[in-house]
């Protein structure tokens, strides 16, 4: 099979060839592992550090994909981050957004949970890896604000 441009998620990039067909399953554990080392199990918007050595599936620390793959979003490390369960299903609601420049917005404070709100990192920023090719794709964190505001 060729890579060729997929053109249908609107990013331009090369569909990875017989990435996802030859071992799904260890794809994605592939994904998890790497997202969770490069954010050093810490959630990317409250800063939260969590134990490594917990098993397969960390049990207080998600995965998340910022434009999931039901909606064209690639099997690629830019393009999930790594939260704490309550945010993360804040991230999924809207309630938080992530900007290009990694600023974090709360569109109406008084929807998200207080308790998560308290918790986002000081300085609005979100936690990112020191590696450029592990951070969160700008097009990925536009897609998500589009999406979830139906914009």
């Amino acid at each position: 099979m060729t890579a060729r441009s997929d053109d249908e998620n609107g990013l331009g990039e090369e569909r990875q060839s017989g990435f996802a067909a030859a071992a799904p399953l260890e794809a994605y554990e592939a994904i998890y592992r790497l997202v969770l080392s490069a954010y050093r199990y810490r959630c990317a918007l409250t800063g939260e550090q969590f134990l490594a050595d917990v098993g397969l599936l960390h049990p207080h620390l998600a995965v998340e994909a910022i434009r999931p793959r039901e909606t064209g979003g690639p099997l690629q490390i830019n393009n999930y981050i790594a939260l704490e369960e309550h945010a993360a299903l804040a991230f999924r609601r809207g309630q938080i957004l992530i900007e290009d420049d990694y600023g974090i917005t709360v569109p109406n404070p008084d929807a998200l949970d207080p308790a998560v709100l308290v918790r986002l990192n000081a300085d609005r920023r979100l936690l990112v890896p020191v590696e450029g090719l592990f951070q969160p794709s700008p097009a990925h964190l536009a897609f998500h604000r589009q999406h979830v505001l139906g914009a």
